[in-house]
């Protein structure tokens, strides 16, 4: 629970009694032995908990105290761990936070703290009262672990008679109670390093037996095992070889020692070196099924598992496989998948195509039928479609060579990938297009006028089966020569009685022939494919028109929206939900003048409202307080067959800035002007001026009595005249902005120090309350210029009052970018704040007019020349103020991510 403390700083010199005498010199000795007993005690002790109870009891006894507490800090709490006189059921109830209580304060402080009544710490558990207490932080080194405290103190047996009397703790307590804590804190974290070593001294055994147990273990299971486990070095190198790699692959122990694994065929090598790169690099390969070759010269399917052995550092200094001979369970499932119902397969795969309209997911599905090896299992498949007189490429699948072939087809089945998930595949993740069989295809763009197998099976709508390719005149040569087939078949696509297409396929890899039972297979694929494929584009045509009208409508950064004749919104454009800030269902389905105009019934100056007022299209500018800001809206109603307003459609052009623009060229020009003017003046002026004031000098020193004083006057007041020009001449001066990074607090430091006589001269109080580190870009004669001129200011309003400086870094999160990231903007504020005479509200939009002062000395310059400073840097500057208040003056300074 909660201790609520008030420490009072006479509390820690305090007398012993109330009598006031102090610590006797034998209660001292005493003390110290005690001291020497307790470190001998701690010493020997080795269990925490009971070293923890023993240096409570022994401290409270010392002490003649009621009760001790020791707590240690725990994921940022003080928890009791040992106590004396506190009942063991309430130490949860006295676990407290850091900088709570009189033992937070002690571990936040770092400090010895005294309460000498209840009313200084507070509530500290149920049934317990406490009237003093003293708690001093538990140090190792500099590191605070927790904390150390006595209650109650008691009047020595000798002079409390029968009543038992509390009295406060001494400042002779607080020294011996340090010196306890000291030793305390030692044999604490002495007890903990030893508790830490005998625990890691016991998993380190327990792991050298388990690690002894599980060698002989993997020993046994290695030598015993039917299946072929074989380890190599990273080159391959084989460095063990059991009795099942003996029996699988024919070669003994010391025919395969010290060898580039025997088994690989020569057509696997190079896969094989990329499945040892793999591994090198630390994956583990589980369950691949490839092939090996025996002693004998036969090819043998297995099931392969490729892991990295590591050394005890945990490096990659090996490679272990264990392979699983699946001949047989290869050949079964073979024979398993040629009796298979092929009209079932088809079914599935008409049924998957039927399941999408979206054209490329469409052929992706189709050419994945076609060349997987539960599909139809050819090795490579083309769809071309006709189009405009042309039959052009539309998508294909398959590999470049028998290298990438031997990749795939180990890979599927690797993952064990079947038609069913590559479906699934197709159909929820975003299809790869950089494939050569693709590239390939989508260049092929043949005339229906040309003479080839491929256009002859659009004309003629028949398949042609192709078992030599240089025996058929009509073969294609491109397609010969890029793909390097040797025999091929096509199909052509029927739907609604006309050819839409063909599909081609080959077994360029596997070199299997193409039987007639194939090509029947194929005429009934392609019957389901056709018209699958014809609606896809029909879907397609449409979806690519409702697209376009979609990303037309959503890219308008104007608010686009439509109401019906109820003032109900139908339909908003993304620029509505980002100006209006809610969730597009939060705004469809509303009346439009509660989401545009935060009221519960029409505007009269709604768009929508005078629509179906005048109902003919207008256009206007408008207002919106709701909004904040001016549009120009354009308006017009939606009319049904019958010549009846459904609704109307608005777009609203966000001008505010473009009218503040207008606002601020139109001041610039003004500013132009009136600094040319002022130019001028001081130009023509300074001259005449400069005389004055040297004869008036001159004078000066010349005359005596009223009339020196007369010229005296005069120079002061060409003095001021001269400033006057000099503020003039700065305001209408351009110069340049070098900016480069500055410690912001060290340049309030240097203004503070060049005001502080003109403060003090006031009766004023300048502080500083500062945020480190804040570092700025800007030009630091110019923003220090703006800071002196606003203190100024701020000195001049104020008597005997106080001037606050604060400098703090403010993060804040707007819209998100392209990738779904939170875009922080980073901002230093500079307040400025008085509590001097203030601004009236008359004269706050003016004060940073050029000439407009309230003093009767004042040019009226300063605070114009701050702003256009501040604009040059790039800054915004605000003010808010209250007459006879104060005022306070705001610069927001944006940060670049670069500037950071």
């Amino acid at each position: 629970m909660t201790e609520n403390i008030n420490i009072c700083p006479e509390a820690a010199v305090e007398t012993n009694s109330s009598a006031g005498h102090k610590c006797p010199a034998s209660e001292k000795l005493n003390r110290m032995i005690a001291l020497c007993e307790l470190a001998k005690a701690t010493l020997f002790v080795h269990d925490f908990d009971e070293l923890l109870r023993k240096i409570s009891e022994e401290t409270a006894k010392q002490f003649n105290a009621t009760g001790c507490m020791i707590r240690l800090i725990e994921d940022d709490k003080l928890r009791i761990k040992a106590s004396y006189g506190l009942p063991e059921e309430m130490a949860e109830d006295v676990t407290v936070s850091i900088g709570e209580g009189i033992a937070g304060m002690a571990a936040s402080e770092g400090r010895t703290i005294i309460a000498k009544s209840p009313e200084e710490f507070g509530f500290i558990a149920p049934n317990i009262t406490i009237q003093t207490a003293i708690c001093t932080p538990l140090k190792i080194d500099e590191q605070i672990i927790g904390t150390f405290g006595l209650y109650d103190k008691k009047l020595s047996s000798q002079e409390q008679g029968q009543v038992d009397t509390i009295i406060p703790f001494t400042e002779d307590d607080v020294i011996t109670f340090e010196n306890f804590a000291s030793i305390a804190a030692i044999a604490i974290d002495k007890s903990i390093l030893c508790e830490n070593a005998l625990r890691k001294e016991r998993e380190a055994v327990e792991a050298r037996e388990k690690g002894e147990e599980l060698k002989n273990y993997l020993f046994g299971l290695i030598e015993n095992t039917a299946d072929a486990i074989v380890s190599s070095d990273l080159n391959g190198i084989i460095t063990s070889w059991n009795i099942g790699a003996e029996r699988i692959y024919g070669y003994s122990r010391e025919e395969a020692m010290d060898r580039f694994l025997p088994f690989v065929p020569d057509f696997l090598v190079h896969a094989e070196l990329a499945l040892i790169e793999r591994v090198k690099m630390g994956e583990t390969i589980k369950d691949l099924e490839t092939f090996r070759r025996t002693r004998d010269g036969n090819i043998i399917d297995i099931n392969l598992t490729l892991s990295p052995i590591k050394d005890s550092a945990g490096s990659i200094i090996g490679i272990s496989g264990i392979a699983r001979d699946i001949t047989e369970k290869k050949k079964t499932e073979k024979e398993l998948i040629k009796t298979n119902d092929m009209l079932s397969r088809l079914y599935f795969i008409g049924s998957a195509m039927r399941g999408t309209l979206e054209l490329d997911k469409m052929l992706r599905m189709v050419l994945t039928a076609v060349t997987m090896g539960d599909g139809l299992g050819f090795n490579r498949a083309m769809l071309l479609l006709v189009e405009d007189g042309f039959l052009k490429g539309a998508m294909g699948v398959g590999p470049a060579s028998y290298e990438e072939a031997w990749e795939i087809w180990s890979r599927l089945s690797a993952e064990q990938k079947n038609l069913h998930s590559i479906m699934e595949e197709i159909e929820n993740v975003p299809p790869k297009k950089d494939f050569f069989m693709d590239r390939l295809c989508c260049g092929v763009n043949i005339s229906l006028q040309e003479d080839t197998i491929l256009t002859k099976a659009v004309k003629e709508k028949k398949a042609f089966n192709v078992p030599n390719v240089y025996s058929e005149p009509l073969s294609d040569p491109l397609l010969i020569q890029q793909l390097g087939t040797m025999a091929y078949a096509v199909i052509p696509l029927i739907s609604r009685d006309r050819a839409i297409g063909v599909l081609w396929v080959d077994n360029m890899f596997s070199g299997r022939v193409i039987t007639s039972t194939d090509m029947e297979f194929l005429k009934g694929f392609s019957d389901q494919i056709s018209s699958a494929i014809e609606n896809a584009r029909l879907f397609e045509q449409v979806f690519q028109a409702e697209q376009e009208l979609e990303n037309i409508f959503e890219s308008i950064s104007d608010l686009v929206y439509f109401n019906s004749s109820d003032y109900t919104i139908k339909r908003v454009n993304k620029a509505v939900v980002e100006k209006i800030g809610k969730p597009m269902d939060e705004i469809v389905g509303e009346k439009c003048y509660k989401i545009f105009h935060g009221m519960d019934e029409p505007w009269n100056k709604c768009p929508h409202h005078k629509t179906l007022s005048v109902k003919k299209p207008f256009v206007e500018e408008i207002e919106d307080p709701a909004l904040g800001g001016s549009f120009l809206i354009s308006s017009s109603p939606i009319f049904d067959k019958a010549g009846l307003i459904i609704g109307t459609v608005h777009i609203a052009r966000d001008i505010t800035e473009s009218i503040k623009m207008r606002e601020k060229v139109a001041s610039a020009e003004r500013m132009a002007s009136l600094g040319e003017m002022a130019a001028k003046v001081a130009h023509e002026i300074r001259n005449p001026l400069l005389s004055i004031g040297g004869f008036a000098r001159r004078l000066e020193t010349k005359l005596s009595g009223n009339l020196r004083e007369y010229s005296r006057i005069i120079v002061e007041e060409v003095n001021r005249l001269e400033d006057i020009l000099s503020d003039t001449l700065s305001f209408v001066r351009t110069t340049k902005i070098e900016k480069k990074k500055v410690d912001l607090n060290e340049l309030v430091d240097n203004i503070m120090t060049l005001l502080e006589p003109a403060i003090y001269e006031r009766g004023n109080v300048l502080l500083k309350d500062a945020e480190y580190p804040v570092n700025i870009y800007t030009d630091y004669n110019k923003f220090k210029e703006a800071l002196l001129n606003i203190l100024g200011n701020a000195n001049q309003a104020t008597d005997n009052g106080t001037i606050i400086i604060r400098t703090h870094n403010i993060t804040s999160h707007r819209d998100e970018d392209l990738f779904g990231n939170r875009i922080e903007e980073k901002t230093v504020l500079v307040e400025i704040e008085d509590n001097g005479c203030g601004i009236k509200e008359s004269d706050i939009n003016r004060i940073f007019d050029p000439f407009f002062t309230t003093r009767p000395a004042g040019t009226g310059l300063g605070l114009s020349i701050t702003k256009r400073i501040i604009e040059e840097l790039d800054f915004k500057i605000e003010v808010e103020s209250q007459w006879g208040k104060g005022t306070k003056f705001k610069i927001s300074i944006p940060i670049q991510e670069e500037e950071i």
